[in-house]
């Protein structure tokens, strides 16, 4: 597990570097320098370097990188971009020693040509406006050049909380980070700014634990309620956080998983999500689906069992009853891929949510239900700008994970997609204390939350971009529900899995040829070598 901190909270370690052990700024700046010069020179071999700064400590270290690479008798010249009137005493320390020693500040307007390497130390991780004028110009010209970039902490533009671009961004080669790597650097766009990222140990000691309420950041919260810093998961990591195996343990041991899916035509869905559930470990699954699916399912899962959808679902009918067996039967379950948003799917999802109290991960189809009728759920609370934290009372102590893609998701709160896009954890973390459901906002930097704990996904490819790959994490998350996890860890294990079978299925098949059924057919691969 590796945490990611936001810009406050990386400030606050600094702080609490300096107070707590009385390590003073310019020791923390000198090994920041030492740091950049050392992979300035590994990783170019640079004759003549251009180093860019701005007037805050970021350009601070950006003086004492091209000091510290003129003693090692590389030419290093300086193009100042600031104010003096604005810089910290730091910078000024740093372009004062720098002066000294012989360094060069050129002008504004000076040639970017006849350097072998940039460095950019223009904003770091400060940075919360956009950025325009000559600061805009001067990166956009940067970013025309041929010449090879290293990043100081951030690539200038770049949003070190949200990974937004802040108008326009350097597009760095190396970026060059310390002691804790950034939200904005795991986060799209700005992960893809960042190219190679390398994190350096400068002696910060603390990590932020937890902080009050939302970062100033990430939006408002309650300032009762403590939120740890987000933190991503690694391969490593998985064989700690799957449910135990015993020698003697039979299917019964291992987990039912009841999965509601697959409406007339959607097999495909209910199969995907039955495949995945099954190479996860559960015991046993049994797929409540649409009559017609019965021969394809039970032809491509013949390990499942299967259970037609029933036909009445009035209260005292059969079909209710044939419901209530099956919800008794299973540890968990899983509603919503392929279930279509006819008038019998509702009334389907209506009588399995006021039935059924286990543990369950809702997708798809019953997410888009739930958005036309709230009440079902807690969700009623989704677009309510003021509120921010779910009682016991609001959600009926409903043990449930919720998967959603930008599109489900704005349904669901009516945020528009592109607003989520740009604050996903802040948005997944609202969504969580609203409700008081575990969420899952699916993405190319998937966010699993319970409002509290929050893992950023920083696994898988764009391979996984395909139909179907959601029914297959629903599986799995519903197979780990059935093994006894709770909400959140099952949740945050499976997007790992998933990620994981993602990277096997690219690294056979490559990304352009992965389809959603080699998710599960790759689940094998990460999960043969494990002993518990």
């Amino acid at each position: 597990m590796k945490v990611l901190l936001n810009s406050s909270e990386m400030k606050s370690c600094d702080v609490s570097t300096m107070m707590l052990y009385g390590i003073p700024s310019a020791v923390l700046m000198e090994r920041a320098a030492l740091a950049v010069r050392d992979a300035a020179v590994e990783h170019f071999h640079p004759e003549n370097v251009l180093v860019l700064c701005g007037s805050g400590n970021n350009g601070g270290d950006g003086f004492a990188a091209a000091r510290l690479l003129m003693d090692q008798g590389i030419r290093a010249d300086v193009l100042f971009l600031g104010t003096h009137a604005r810089m910290t005493e730091q910078c000024q320390l740093e372009e004062d020693i720098f002066q000294r020693c012989g360094g060069q500040v050129l002008p504004d307007d000076a040639s970017l040509s006849g350097y072998d390497l940039i460095i950019d130390a223009l904003f770091g991780i400060g940075l919360s406006r956009e950025v325009l004028g000559r600061y805009a110009d001067l990166i956009n010209a940067v970013n025309r050049s041929d010449t090879p970039v290293l990043s100081v902490d951030m690539p200038s533009g770049v949003s070190a909380d949200s990974g937004q671009v802040l108008g326009t961004a350097i597009r760095a080669d190396l970026t060059v980070t310390f002691q804790f790597e950034k939200l904005g650097q795991k986060l799209f766009p700005g992960a893809e700014r960042c190219g190679k990222l390398l994190v350096c140990d400068v002696g910060i000691r603390n990590a932020v634990p937890c902080h009050a309420g939302f970062s100033a950041a990430s939006g408002s919260g309650s300032p009762d309620q403590e939120i740890s810093p987000v933190y991503t998961l690694e391969e490593k990591d998985l064989p700690a956080l799957l449910p135990r195996r015993h020698a003697d343990d039979h299917k019964g041991d291992c987990g039912k998983l009841l999965i509601i899916s697959g409406n007339t035509g959607m097999a495909g869905a209910a199969i995907l999500a039955a495949k995945s559930a099954l190479r996860s470990g559960v015991g046993m699954v049994c797929v409540l689906s649409h009559p017609d699916n019965r021969l394809a399912i039970q032809t491509a899962v013949p390990e499942a069992l299967f259970a037609p959808w029933p036909a009445d679902l009035s209260p005292d009918s059969e079909g209710r009853k044939q419901l209530a067996r099956w919800l008794s039967w299973c540890d968990s379950a899983a509603a919503g891929p392929g279930l279509g948003t006819d008038a019998f799917s509702l009334k389907l999802l209506t009588a399995f949510l006021q039935s059924y109290k286990g543990p369950v991960v809702l997708d798809a189809d019953a997410l888009n239900l739930l958005a036309e009728h709230p009440e079902l759920l807690p969700l009623k609370r989704l677009s309510d700008p003021v509120s921010d934290t779910a009682t016991e009372t609001d959600y009926g102590g409903i043990s449930a994970v919720i998967t959603p893609h930008p599109g489900e998701m704005s349904r669901l709160t009516h945020l528009p997609v592109n607003e989520i896009l740009a604050d996903s954890i802040h948005t997944a973390r609202s969504c969580s204390r609203k409700s008081g459901l575990t969420v899952v906002l699916k993405g190319a930097r998937t966010v699993v939350t319970d409002g509290i704990d929050t893992m950023l996904n920083t696994l898988g490819n764009e391979g996984m971009a395909t139909a179907g790959s959601g029914d297959s994490l629903t599986g799995i998350i519903g197979a780990l529900l059935a093994q006894g996890l709770e909400p959140f860890d099952a949740a945050q294990t499976g997007v790992l899995l998933h990620a994981m079978a993602g990277d096997k299925a690219a690294a056979a098949l490559g990304t352009r040829s992965m389809k959603a059924g080699d998710l599960a057919n790759f689940l094998p691969e990460v999960l043969k070598d494990i002993r518990f």
